[in-house]
C-alpha cells in the first residue's frame, strides 16, 4: 500500500471497501475527487492490489494531453477487446469505427457508449470487472461522457467504475467520494517519514507550505537544497514530481501569461492592480486581466475580486523554479519600480533584484526592518537585516547587522540559525560593543550546547560597558541573570550579579526589574513589588519584550495575579510577530501561573499552544520545560502514574533549574497518593532554606507541604522550617506566599486557636485563588468535623468539594474529592480532550472558526468538527452557551473548564 495515498484516508479506505465487497453479487461507480497530489492515484492503486489479489479483471487508463475522440476509451477497453466479435451486430464496428481514427465522421456517443457497456458486461459474466480512469479530467471528451454512462449503469452488475478527477470537472450522475488535504496530526506524521533528516525549522517551512498535500509532504523533502542563505525567504525548491502535478501545462502559456505569473510568485500580496502594472513594465507592453484567462483555466491561480491568489504554493515554487535568476530578478525590478507608494515594500523587491554590494539601498533595508517586522512577521526582519548585511560593504556595520538578524532568530526559536548569524557577525571588524552583544547573544541561547568549537572569550566588563552602552550593558546582566539562574548558582554568585547592576542607572528598564527578580527575588521582593506595573497602570503598551520581561519578574517574586496579566499581554504580540521561542517561553511561564491560580483549563489551553509550538522549534530546554509544567498539573490532577512518567522525564535532563520543579511534581504526586511521608520529604528541600534562598517553587510547595506534615510528617520540624519562611514575608510581599501564611498557620496551630485562623483565612480576598479557597474551606471542614460540628463542616467541605470537582483537582486525602461528592460535575479531562478544550476555549473568547485556525495551523473545517464533537460532551447546543461554562475562575459563577 502506498503510505502518502492511505495514511489519514480511513474513511475513504472504508468507502471503497465496501464498494468493492459488493461483488460479485453487485457493482457500483465512484468518482474521487480531490485537488492535485492528495492521494487520489494512491487510492486507485490500493483498489488495484485488491483487484488482483482477488482475481478480478482489471481494465485501467490515465488521462493524457491526447484529445482524438475515444482514445481514452480505446487503451481502457484494449484488454478485452479480442471478444468484440461476440457482441450483437453491427457493434464490434462502431467499437472499430470509434478507435481506427480515420478521416471519416465519429459515430455518436450515445451509440459507442452502448456497444462498449455490452462488451463490460459480457466480461464481467466470466469474472468481476475493476475499471479504473486516473486524472480522468485529462480524458478525450467522448471518452468522459461514456465513462459517465457506464458508470450510471453498472449497479445490477459485477463491474465497479472508479475515476479520479480534479474538482469542476465532475462526471454527470455519478457520486462524489471527496479525497480532501490530510489534517495537522496526520501531516505530521507523514512528513516525519520523510523528513527526519531535515532541520526542524525547513520542517515547519514545508509543513506550512503544504497545505496537508501528500504529495508535497514527500516530494517536497526530497527535493530540498537550501536556494539562500540561512533564513532567506528563497522559494523551496520543486522536482518533477512536483512540476508534473501541480505545474504540468505552465510552459504552454503564452509569454504575457508567463510574465505575469512570475510577477505573482516573487510578490507577496497578490494585489491584481500592481501584478499588472509590474508585468506590463516586464514585459515592454500593456499587460491586462485578460491574460490570465488560461492560467485560471488551468487552475494554476484565482481571482478573489481584486486578489490574485495561486492555487497552491507548490505552483508557485514552480512557476520561480522555472524560471532563471535574472529574470526573477527582473520581476523583483519591475515590482520595485511600480510600488511608489509602499516604500518598505520597494526596497524589498529592489534588494532582491541586484548583484553585488549597495550601501544605499543596505542602509533603505535596514531601516526598514522594523516596518517588515510589523507588517510582515519576524521572518522578514531577519532576511531584511541578512540581505542588508550582503549589500553592505563596511565590515563594522555588516556586523552589527548580522547581529540585529541573530538578535530576531533567537526569538523565532531558530537556536541553529542565531549561532549561524552570530558566527557571521564575528567574523567581521566587530566594535568593542557588537563584540559583547555577539557574547550576550550566544550565551543567551546556549540554553543547551551547540555543536561547535569550546568558547575562549570571557564575558565583557560591564562596568566599563554601562558608560558607553548601558542599553547593552542591561542585556548583558540579564543574560547573566539566567545563566545564574538556569545552572541554581549559589547565592554569592546571584550577589555578584546584583553588584554588577550598581554601575548601571536604575531605572524601571524591564531588563533591570528581570535580573532583580531572577537573582534575588526575596531581597528585592518589595522593591520589584512597587515597580512593576499593574493590570491598571501597564496601559495598552505595545512592547512584547518588555511585557514579557515584567511578567517573568512578577512571576519569579511570586507574584502569579500580576504575572498573568503581563504574560497575557505579551503573548499575543509575539504571537502575531510569529516569535515562536520567545512565545513558547512566556505561554508556559503564564501556564504555570495559571495552574497556581485555580485556572487549570486556561493553562492547558495555553501548554497544548506551547506543545505545538517546541514540536516545530525542537529547543531541548523548551522540551525539558514543558515535561515539567505538564507533570505539575498531572499531579495536581492527581494523575500519579502520569505525573511520576512526566517527572522522570524531567529528571533524565538533569538540568538544576528545573530541580525545584521537579520536587514539587512528585511531592504533590505523593500527596494524591496519601503518601504523606514520602511527599514531605520531597517538598521539605523546597522551604527548608535560608529566607534569602526561597524560590516561587517553595512558596507553591507551602499548602502541600503543611498538608504532608499535618497527616504524616513531623508537625514540630515543620513549625521549625516555616520560621524562615515567616521571616520572608516579613522581606517580601509576595502574594503567593502571603495568601497562604492563614491556612499554614491554622492548620499548624494548637487546639481551638486554629479556628479563628481558618475564619482570618477565608477573610481574605481570594476572587484570584479559587484553589486556595477551597484548601481551606476543606481544611476548616475537617477540622470543624474533628471537633463534632459535623453540621457547620457540610457547607465547607460540600462548596471544597465543587471547586475541586470543577477543575478535576485532588483533595490531598489519598483519593479525588470529586468521589465522595454528592453531585459531583465531571472534570475537564472527564470531557473534553486536550485539543477540544483549546478550540472551545478560544470560541468562547469570541474568535471565529477561521480565526480559531490560523491561529492553531487547522483548516476552518477541523474546528468546526471539534466544536460539534465538544457540544454534546457539554450538554449545550449553540457556541453562545460557551462563555458560561468556560468563565475563568474568579468571576462570576461556576467554571465547568
Amino acid at each position: 500500500m502506498y503510505e502518502a495515498g492511505l495514511l489519514g484516508r480511513d474513511q475513504q479506505v472504508r468507502v471503497l471497501h465496501d464498494l468493492l465487497g459488493r461483488l460479485p453479487a453487485a457493482g457500483g461507480a465512484l468518482a474521487l475527487e480531490g485537488g492535485p497530489g492528495v492521494g487520489k492515484s494512491a487510492l486507485l492503486r490500493a483498489v488495484a492490489e485488491r483487484a488482483r489479489s482477488a482475481g478480478w479483471r482489471l481494465l485501467e487508463v490515465a488521462g493524457d494531453s491526447d484529445d482524438a475522440p475515444f482514445s481514452g476509451l480505446h487503451a481502457l477497453l484494449r484488454p478485452v477487446l479480442g471478444t468484440a466479435e461476440s457482441l450483437p451486430a453491427g457493434q464490434c464496428g462502431i467499437l472499430r469505427s470509434a478507435f481506427d481514427g480515420g478521416s471519416g465522421p465519429s459515430p455518436e456517443t450515445l451509440r459507442v457508449a452502448l456497444a462498449a457497456f455490452n462488451l463490460l458486461t459480457a466480461a464481467a459474466a466470466e469474472q468481476p470487472v475493476v475499471l479504473i480512469a486516473d486524472d480522468a479530467q485529462r480524458l478525450d471528451g467522448p471518452t468522459r461522457d461514456v465513462l459517465a454512462f457506464l458508470a450510471r449503469r453498472v449497479d445490477d452488475n459485477p463491474i465497479v467504475v472508479l475515476a479520479a478527477l480534479r474538482p469542476g470537472r465532475p462526471l454527470p450522475g455519478v457520486p462524489v467520494l471527496d479525497v480532501p488535504v490530510l489534517d495537522e496530526p496526520a501531516a505530521r506524521r507523514l512528513l516525519a517519514r520523510h523528513a527526519a533528516a531535515l532541520a526542524p525549522a525547513v520542517r515547519e517551512r514545508i509543513l506550512g507550505e503544504a497545505l496537508g498535500n501528500p504529495l508535497a509532504l514527500v516530494e517536497l523533502p526530497m527535493a530540498w537544497r537550501p536556494l539562500g542563505p540561512p533564513g532567506s525567504w528563497a522559494h523551496l525548491p520543486v522536482n518533477s514530481a512536483l512540476e508534473t502535478a501541480f505545474a504540468a501545462d505552465l510552459g504552454d502559456l503564452p509569454d504575457r501569461t508567463r510574465d505575469a505569473l512570475l510577477v505573482a510568485a516573487v510578490d507577496q500580496v497578490g494585489d491584481l492592480s500592481e501584478i499588472l502594472a509590474a508585468a506590463s513594465v516586464l514585459a515592454g507592453r500593456a499587460v491586462a486581466v485578460d491574460v490570465l484567462d488560461g492560467a485560471i483555466a488551468a487552475s494554476f491561480v484565482r481571482l478573489d475580486r481584486t486578489t490574485l491568489r495561486f492555487s497552491h504554493p507548490v505552483v508557485r515554487f514552480a512557476v520561480l523554479g522555472a524560471e532563471p535568476q535574472a529574470r526573477r530578478q527582473a520581476a523583483d525590478a519591475a515590482l520595485a519600480q511600480v510600488l511608489t507608494e509602499d516604500p518598505d515594500r520597494r526596497t524589498w523587491h529592489r534588494a532582491q533584484s541586484v548583484n553585488g554590494p549597495d550601501d544605499e539601498l543596505a542602509d533603505e533595508l535596514a531601516d526598514a526592518h522594523a516596518s517588515l517586522l510589523r507588517r510582515h512577521g519576524v521572518v522578514a526582519a531577519i532576511w531584511a537585516l541578512e540581505r542588508s548585511a550582503q549589500l553592505t560593504t563596511d565590515s563594522v556595520t555588516r556586523g552589527h547587522r548580522l547581529l540585529a538578524a541573530a538578535e530576531h532568530a533567537y526569538g523565532l526559536g531558530r537556536i541553529r540559525l542565531t549561532h549561524s548569524l552570530i558566527e557571521a557577525a564575528e567574523h567581521q571588524r566587530l566594535g568593542a560593543s557588537d563584540r559583547a552583544k555577539a557574547w550576550w547573544l550566544r550565551d543567551l541561547s546556549d540554553a543547551e550546547p551547540q555543536p561547535g568549537p569550546a568558547r575562549t572569550q570571557g564575558p565583557p566588563d560591564i562596568g566599563e560597558l554601562s558608560a558607553c552602552d548601558p542599553d547593552l550593558a542591561l542585556d548583558l546582566l540579564l543574560s547573566a541573570a539566567l545563566h545564574v539562574h538556569r545552572t541554581a548558582a549559589d547565592p554569592a554568585a546571584r550577589a555578584g550579579v546584583v553588584e554588577a547592576t550598581q554601575p548601571v542607572t536604575l531605572t524601571n528598564d524591564p531588563r533591570h526589574l528581570a535580573t532583580l527578580a531572577l537573582t534575588e527575588p526575596v531581597r528585592h521582593g518589595r522593591e520589584l513589588t512597587d515597580r512593576l506595573p499593574s493590570r491598571e497602570t501597564v496601559g495598552d503598551r505595545p512592547d512584547a519584550d518588555g511585557l514579557r520581561l515584567l511578567g517573568m519578574a512578577a512571576h519569579e517574586i511570586g507574584d502569579p495575579v500580576r504575572a498573568v496579566d503581563l504574560l497575557g499581554r505579551a503573548a499575543p504580540i509575539l504571537r502575531e510577530q510569529g516569535r515562536l521561542g520567545l512565545l513558547a517561553e512566556t505561554l508556559l511561564t503564564e501556564a504555570a501561573d495559571l495552574l497556581l491560580l485555580g485556572d487549570w483549563p486556561r493553562a492547558a489551553q495555553l501548554t497544548e499552544e506551547a506543545r505545538r509550538i517546541v514540536a516545530g522549534i525542537r529547543q531541548p530546554a523548551m522540551v525539558a520545560a514543558l515535561a515539567a509544567t505538564d507533570a505539575i498539573a498531572a499531579a495536581l490532577r492527581g494523575q500519579v502514574a502520569r505525573a511520576q512518567e512526566l517527572a522522570d522525564t524531567v529528571a533524565a535532563w538533569q538540568r538544576p533549574d528545573l530541580v525545584p520543579a521537579l520536587r514539587l511534581a512528585r511531592g504533590l504526586a505523593r500527596l494524591a497518593e496519601g503518601r504523606y511521608t514520602e511527599a514531605y520529604d520531597e517538598l521539605r528541600p523546597l522551604l527548608d532554606l535560608p529566607p534569602e534562598g526561597l524560590r516561587w517553587q517553595g512558596f507553591a510547595a507551602l499548602t502541600p507541604f503543611v498538608v504532608a506534615a499535618d497527616r504524616g510528617g513531623d508537625r514540630e520540624e515543620a513549625v521549625r522550617v516555616l520560621a524562615a519562611v515567616e521571616e520572608a514575608a516579613r522581606v517580601t510581599p509576595a502574594p503567593l506566599l502571603h495568601v497562604q501564611l492563614p491556612y499554614v498557620r491554622a492548620v499548624l496551630a494548637p487546639g481551638t486557636a486554629a479556628e479563628e485562623l481558618y475564619q482570618a483565612a477565608l477573610d481574605q480576598d481570594l476572587s484570584r485563588w479559587p484553589l486556595v479557597e477551597a484548601r481551606t474551606e476543606h481544611a476548616y471542614g475537617q477540622w470543624l468535623r474533628r471537633h463534632r460540628q459535623a453540621a457547620r463542616s457540610r457547607a465547607l467541605l460540600h462548596s471544597a468539594r465543587t471547586a475541586f470537582d470543577l477543575v478535576g483537582a485532588c483533595d490531598w486525602a489519598g483519593h479525588n474529592a470529586a468521589h465522595g461528592a454528592d453531585n459531583p460535575l465531571p472534570s475537564i479531562a472527564e470531557l473534553l480532550s486536550p485539543q477540544e478544550t483549546l478550540i472551545a476555549r478560544l470560541a468562547a473568547e469570541g474568535l471565529s472558526n477561521r480565526e480559531i485556525a490560523e491561529r492553531l495551523y487547522l483548516s476552518h473545517r477541523t474546528v468546526a468538527a471539534h466544536l460539534y464533537r465538544a457540544f454534546p460532551k457539554l450538554g449545550i447546543t449553540s457556541r453562545s452557551e460557551l462563555a458560561p461554562l468556560l468563565r475563568p475562575a474568579g468571576q462570576d459563577g461556576p467554571a465547568v473548564l
